[in-house]
Formats: C-alpha cells, structure tokens, sequence
C-alpha cells in the first residue's frame, strides 16, 4: 500500500511539473485548416472550453494577413487592411492559450450553431489531452472579457502577465518586472569586420540602426509590433531596407530576424563577428542558469575566471533567475547559418562601453557568432525567444517541454 501511495505521489509531481513546464503555451492555428469557416464574419466565431456540462467563452483572436502575407497592422501611422477585413481567409490565423483549453464537451452542451470544430490539445510531455470548440453564431458571438497583454502605444509597451518590454528608437530598451523599476539599458547589437584585405577595420552597433514605426495589432492573446529598419554603412549610404515583426505574448517574446545578402558576406570582408547582448542595469542578487554548468551562478558584480569560461560555451538557451521570476532567452538559426560559430557572451564589468545609458553591464548577456567563412548569399533567419516563467520552475523541465510541441488536430462536429 505504501509502495503505491509513493507511486501515486511521484506520478502527481511529474504531471504537476509538465502542467508548469507548459505556463503561458499560446495554440497557433492557421487559416487554411480551419476551411469550413472561410468566409465567416471573425465578429461572428466564438471559442469555448467546457467542464462539468457548461461551457464558456475564452479569449482568442484571428490574425489576418493582407493579399501579399503581411500581416494586418490596424493601429498606427501605415496600417494596412485584408480584403475583405474583418473574414477569416486561409492566410490567417487562430490564437489561444493553451491552458484555458478543457474538458470533453457533449455537442448538444455547446451554444451557437454551425459550422462547428472541435480542436484537440494533447500534450505528449505531460500525456493529457484538452479541448476547446471553435462555434459560429448567426449575430455577433460573446466574447471572453479577459486579455492577457496590453500595448500603450504611447510609451511603446506591452504588458504581460508579469512583465512589460518597451522600445526606445525601435530597439528593446525596458523591461520590467511587474510594477518594478526597469531592469534593461538596452540590447546591444554589435558588428565588426575588416575590408580590404584587413586594412581596414569596420564596426557597427545598435546606434547605425534606423527604423521607421509601422504599426500594431492587439488582441487578448498576443500584440504583432511592425516597423522598418535599415543600417547606416556610412560614406552616405545604408543597407536595403526591410521589414520586421515583433511579437509579444503573455509571457513570451518573439524576435525573429530576417537578412538578405545579395553575395557571400566573405567576398569583400574577413573576420565577421556579429553580437547581440542584453545589457542589464543591475541584476546582483539574480542567478544565471546555462545549461553547460552544474549549479546556478550567483550575479554579483564581479567577474569570475568561472565566468569568464562561459563564453567557450555554445549553448542555444540561457536563464536569469530572481526572486519573483526567470527569465529564460534561446537563439536559434536557420540551416543557412549552421556554418557560423555560435558562443555565449558574459560580463560583469561596471565601465563604460558607448553608447550606453547606464554604465556598465550587470551582467551583459548574450550570443556572439563568428565564422562567417562558408556563409553564402540569399536569405538567412535568426530567432531569439524569450520567456517569463515562475522563479521556482525547473527551467531544464521547461526547455524539455519546448522540444516536444503540442499536438493539435481539428474535426468538425455536427449538431
């Protein structure tokens, strides 16, 4: 009896921990699976979650996307409309959080008419399966009054459920904790290279980086933040303009990058290396977590040779934990990248690096990649991920979990 109440115990914590490991997970449906609804007034689709014969609306949105992909930015100074707007088209998408998702439902319990779906949640890390049901109403559907991220176009922030992330000249530049102070200076993007058979030496930084707002759209579920960049080269000239989206979540942030090269960055520069840190105004008292180490590092202002060694490690996730959160950041690459070196960056160091707001680093954190040799000319894409997770979460449990996608499958139900 013993034995099977130990099991029993074991097997609560592990779905306790799977169930954690899956905070703040957002379900993306694309347009062109959800067929039957083509066509259908989104003012008009609903999205419930049931449990003991009631079933309730929950927040979700439908992103579209206009005739050429672009995604719909309907607030700012360039927004942009789908034809028809306000219809969901096979470009565009469904959006919901995967925990409100719930039980089974008996058809007959489900209000609204037709067409109808059911969508299917299981979780393989967890072995549990939820469901939500997609309905269409003859009039305008009820919505679920709760939304999880607020955008203040003002102060160009969005608010999660924990944090807040805002823009200063269109680079991430605050980040906050609940109602605390701001913890970023900002995010350093770092450059350098030689010309001319290494006679001459060229770096670039964030500060050559220009951009042009687009626009925003905000939903319950996540806000899709649209501008133009470009970088300034010198001798009067700058770099192709292109556009870039990013995309703010509950807990999550996205950053996807997104270069053309019109020819191999090797045919006219040598030793390329290319940095992006986040430069921390002051987390003593946090702790780093890299995969590669054993045990937390305390963030205390003083730079270890320990620390110093992180930078031969070329890991793909790092986390800083405080005492109400983590925050976890991944880098990933496309395959048009894998030939490039990728390495952590660390430093404590309180001098001056320009151009900075606050002085110093702590710490200054991030991914340096080099090796550029065998990098060839079209498009290639870096991602950089960033969660907010409880402070007492196994962050290795997390990181599992994200190996292992939800699956979702869609049926339609009759009524």
């Amino acid at each position: 009896m013993r034995a099977t109440v130990f099991t029993l115990a074991i097997l609560h914590s592990a779905a306790v921990l799977a169930v954690n490991a899956r905070c703040g997970d957002v379900i993306t449906i694309a347009g062109s699976e959800l067929a039957p609804f083509h066509g259908t007034a989104i003012d008009r689709l609903a999205l419930f979650a049931c449990a003991d014969n009631t079933c309730r609306p929950i927040p979700f949105q439908i992103d579209e996307r206009d005739a050429v992909g672009r995604w719909v930015l309907d607030r700012g100074p360039e927004p942009n409309l789908d034809d028809p707007p306000g219809v969901l088209d096979a470009n565009d998408a469904l959006l919901f959080m995967a925990a409100d998702a719930g039980k089974r439902a008996n058809p007959i319990d489900l209000p609204g008419g037709t067409p109808a779906a059911e969508i299917t949640v299981h979780d393989p890390f967890a072995s549990t399966t939820r469901w939500v049901y997609l309905v269409t109403f003859a009039d305008v559907a009820p919505r679920a009054e709760a939304s999880y991220v607020h955008y203040d176009p003002a102060t160009d922030r969005v608010r999660g459920r924990h944090v807040t992330l805002g823009f200063v000249d269109g680079m991430p530049g605050y980040l906050a904790v609940d109602d605390g102070p701001n913890l970023l200076d900002r995010l350093k993007v770092r450059a350098s290279a030689t010309f001319l058979f290494g006679l001459i030496h060229l770096s670039r930084s964030e500060a050559d980086l220009r951009t042009s707002f687009m626009g925003w759209h905000a939903g319950p579920i996540r806000v899709v933040r649209g501008q133009r960049q470009w970088i300034r080269l010198g001798w009067g000239i700058h770099s192709p303009t292109f556009g870039s989206y990013t995309y703010f979540y509950p807990d999550a942030a996205q950053l996807p990058v997104s270069l053309r090269l019109n020819f191999p960055p090797t045919y006219f520069f040598g030793n390329i290396i290319v940095r992006a840190v986040l430069d921390f105004r002051d987390l003593r008292g946090w702790e780093l977590i890299v995969p590669g180490m054993p045990d937390p590092i305390p963030i205390d202002g003083v730079m270890t040779p320990l620390k110093a060694a992180l930078q031969q490690l070329p890991e793909t996730w790092f986390a800083l934990r405080g005492p109400e959160i983590t925050l976890v950041q991944t880098l990933s690459v496309s395959p048009s990248l894998a030939a490039t070196r990728r390495r952590l960056f660390y430093r404590e160091d309180m001098t001056v690096e320009i151009p900075e707001s606050i002085a110093g680093e702590l710490p200054g954190i991030g991914y340096q990649l080099d090796r550029w040799e065998h990098v060839g000319s079209g498009v290639h894409e870096l991602a950089s991920d960033s969660y907010a997770v409880p402070s007492d979460l196994d962050v290795e449990a997390f990181m599992q979990a994200r190996a292992v996608p939800l699956q979702v499958t869609i049926r339609g139900i009759r009524r």
